[in-house]
C-alpha cells in the first residue's frame, strides 16, 4: 500500500489510457490508483472495445485496493475537460496526504483545459507549482542518468529574455535545481553545464547581451554560493557525447532549447518530473497522439520509467529526510 502511485486520466480520448491498460494487462504496471469519472472511462473504453476488470475505491482514507484489477477512485465531472481537470486535483492531494507516493499524469490537451476550464491553466508544470504554493519549480526532463532542465517552460520567445532580467528568478531556478540533484537525485556534488540564451552564446555581446549583462553574473553569484555550474556555452554543442560522463545536468533557457536534443536522444523514452515540489509528479515525455489511438504500435517505455523514477526519488528522500 505504501508503493501506490495516483495515474491521472489525463486527456481520455489521447493515447495515455491506452498504454496504461496494456502495462497492466501485461503485468508491467499494478501498483497505482487511477483518478477519473468512472462512467467517462467506462464510455471511453466501451467506444475502443477494451475490456478489463475495475475496483471503486470509495473513500480516500479507507483504501479498499484490490490486486489483479484497475482501482479506480471516481468523482463527480461532467465533461472530459472537467475529468482531466479535477483528476490533476485529485492527484496532488493523494500524494501530499501520503496516501500516494508520487504521481503520473498522463498526457492532456491544454487549450482545451484553457478554453473550456480555466483560462489561466498553462500546463502542468505550472499548475502544480501553483496549487503546492511554491514561487519556482523546475521541468526535468529524465533519460538513463541524462538530466535536462529549460529554466523557463511554457512562453512566448519574445518573452523570454524578459522573464530571465529577474536575476532573482535565474539565481532560484538553478539553485532549486541543484538541491532537487542533491536529494532528488542523490547526487552529492552535481556537475552542472549551462547553455547561453543567444546563438553562441551571444559571442561576447555581438549576438545579443543577455548573456555578458543577466547570465554570467549570476553564475559567478551561485559559484561563490557554492553551485558547481560551467557556461555558459553555445547551446548547440553542450548536449554532446563527450559531455554526457562530465556533467550531471545540462540546463537551457527555454523550452525547445532543451527539449529537441532530449526526444532526439530519449526517443520517447523519457520522463518529465516537477522539481521543487512537496509531491513527486512524473508524467510521460509524448503527447495525446490521436493518431495512435487503437494501434498495436505504441511504445510503454515512457510510462514505466515514469513509475521506476518515482520509486527511486521516493527512496532518496526518504535517505535525506525529505519524503
Amino acid at each position: 500500500m505504501n508503493k501506490l502511485v495516483a495515474i491521472t486520466i489525463g486527456d481520455i480520448n489521447g493515447i495515455g489510457i491506452d498504454i496504461l491498460i496494456k502495462v497492466w494487462k501485461e503485468n508491467k504496471l499494478r501498483n497505482f490508483i487511477l483518478l477519473t469519472n468512472i462512467d467517462i472511462l467506462k464510455k471511453s473504453l466501451h467506444k475502443r472495445k477494451i475490456k478489463f476488470q475495475c475496483n471503486l475505491i470509495k473513500r480516500k482514507k479507507d483504501i479498499n485496493y484490490v490486486k489483479n484489477k484497475i482501482n479506480v477512485f471516481s468523482y463527480d465531472a461532467k465533461s472530459p475537460e472537467e475529468n482531466t481537470y479535477k483528476s490533476l486535483k485529485f492527484g496532488y492531494d493523494f500524494c501530499i496526504n501520503k496516501i500516494c507516493i508520487g504521481m503520473i499524469t498522463l498526457p492532456i490537451r491544454k487549450d482545451l483545459i484553457k478554453i473550456n476550464i480555466d483560462n489561466k491553466f498553462i500546463g502542468h508544470t505550472e499548475f502544480f507549482k501553483n496549487i503546492d504554493k511554491k514561487k519556482f519549480a523546475n521541468m526535468i526532463l529524465y533519460h538513463k542518468k541524462i538530466i535536462v532542465s529549460p529554466l523557463t517552460t511554457h512562453i512566448a520567445i519574445n518573452k523570454i529574455s524578459k522573464a530571465i532580467s529577474n536575476k532573482k528568478f535565474l539565481y532560484n531556478q538553478i539553485y532549486n535545481l541543484n538541491e532537487s540533484m542533491k536529494i532528488d537525485f542523490n547526487i552529492v556534488k552535481p556537475k552542472i553545464i549551462i547553455s547561453g540564451l543567444n546563438p553562441h552564446a551571444g559571442e561576447n555581446g555581438k549576438i545579443g547581451n543577455e548573456e555578458k549583462k543577466l547570465i554570467i553574473p549570476v553564475i559567478k553569484n551561485l559559484k561563490n554560493n557554492g553551485i558547481n555550474i560551467y557556461g555558459p556555452y553555445s547551446a548547440d554543442s553542450i548536449l554532446i557525447k563527450k559531455n554526457l560522463n562530465k556533467f550531471d545536468c545540462f540546463i537551457f533557457f527555454y523550452h525547445d532549447q532543451a527539449l529537441i536534443p532530449f526526444k532526439y536522444i530519449s526517443q520517447f523514452s523519457g520522463v518529465n518530473y516537477t522539481g521543487n515540489l512537496e509531491i513527486i509528479r512524473t508524467s510521460p515525455d509524448h503527447g495525446t497522439a490521436y493518431n495512435l489511438v487503437g494501434s498495436k504500435n505504441i511504445s510503454d517505455k515512457s510510462i514505466l520509467n515514469c513509475y521506476k523514477l518515482i520509486k527511486k526519488i521516493h527512496k532518496n528522500r526518504m535517505l535525506h529526510g525529505s519524503a
